[in-house]
């Protein structure tokens, strides 16, 4: 899947990039890309998608986009798109009731 470069930046510099429109930020098109990080993942409510993003998704992004830390904003190409690749998959609530799916996630965050 490929996503804004733009949106990525976000996300890793909890900065907001120029080039975002108010609808590249909403929950609606945040939902592919984490379903696209993590196939099958649940959520029940707007509470449990931002958990998600905090505790999955962004770790992710700033460990597997670390250089996006150092890029300046204006580097980034408002058409620019990055692909981006399957994490880890989630049985429904798995990322949150399974101390063997957290084990796992934890391996690949640690990796180098």
């Amino acid at each position: 899947m490929k996503v804004k470069t733009a949106v990525l930046w976000w996300l890793v510099n909890n900065k907001e990039h120029e080039s975002l429109t108010d609808k590249d930020k909403t929950i609606e098109a945040l939902m592919p890309l984490v379903e696209a990080l993590f196939p099958g993942i649940n959520y029940y409510s707007i509470t449990g998608f931002s958990q998600v993003m905090r505790d999955c998704v962004i770790p992710v992004l700033k460990k597997r986009f670390s250089e996006l830390l150092t890029t300046p904003a204006e580097a980034i190409k408002p058409k620019a798109t990055t692909e981006i690749a399957k994490v880890l998959p989630s049985k429904g609530y798995e990322w949150q009731e399974s101390t063997k799916w957290r084990s796992k996630f934890e391996k690949i965050l640690a990796a180098a």
